[in-house]
């Protein structure tokens, strides 16, 4: 792997994201494209959470985050923006705090490993996930998806329907791919599913490319790596 997936500078508007966190996109829970998931909507509101990271008293940066299977255990896969320091793209936040609001309430969490260069992070919580997502590797025969995420300050659980479309980006990041699914900052680390509620892929944000994704099969590269390098 040779090239940054999503570098800070690419959040749509840089790193100013001060009172975006919030903004909802698509169907709350419940409606819309929520009713073609039938019963798997309930799994996912299970495995979905929002994330916040603070300095002292001050929020850095919120976005979305899901539980996955690892080694054993579940921990939340992120974006490494959650970590990342606004002032030095290269260098984890000092002090940092993580808060993870759960569908039940919110608790402390622990960054175990982070990639800065692919924008990947993995949250240990003290909570175990009954059943965690399942991610694929194969996503050719699929067209319609779906972008999920949950708001921290609310709670807010939301999902956006689409497609997956050819990369037409002029981005040199070949570990990317893109769908029309059209979301806010607030689902910035959040699952992109199909309607079997499989992860396809985590999600990024940019006003200028659309929505970019990482699939699982790079992420489980990624995560492969972590056995050797925490950082």
């Amino acid at each position: 792997m040779g090239y940054p997936i999503l570098p800070s500078s690419m959040s749509g508007d840089g790193m100013i994201l001060v009172n975006s966190f919030e903004k909802r996109f698509g169907n709350l829970y419940g409606k819309g494209v929520w009713s073609k998931l039938g019963k798997r909507a309930a799994t996912i509101d299970r495995n979905v959470v929002a994330l916040a990271s603070f300095n002292g008293g001050r929020r850095l940066f919120a976005c979305t985050g899901f539980f996955i299977e690892r080694n054993g255990s579940t921990m939340i896969l992120t974006s490494a923006s959650l970590v990342r320091d606004s002032g030095d793209e290269n260098k984890i936040v000092d002090n940092l705090r993580i808060d993870v609001l759960l569908k039940n309430g919110c608790i402390q969490g622990k960054l175990e490993h982070c990639n800065l260069h692919y924008n990947i992070a993995l949250v240990s919580v003290e909570y175990h996930a009954r059943r965690p997502l399942n991610m694929i590797f194969d996503s050719e025969s699929i067209d319609d998806v779906v972008a999920v995420g949950r708001c921290f300050k609310h709670g807010t659980l939301m999902a956006a329907g689409g497609c997956l479309v050819p990369w037409s980006g002029t981005l040199d990041c070949e570990f990317l791919a893109r769908s029309t699914c059209k979301i806010t900052k607030a689902g910035i680390g959040g699952p992109l599913i199909d309607f079997d509620a499989n992860v396809i892929g985590m999600n990024f944000y940019d006003t200028r490319i659309g929505i970019p994704y990482l699939s699982c099969e790079e992420i489980c590269q990624i995560l492969a790596s972590f056995d050797t390098i925490r950082y």
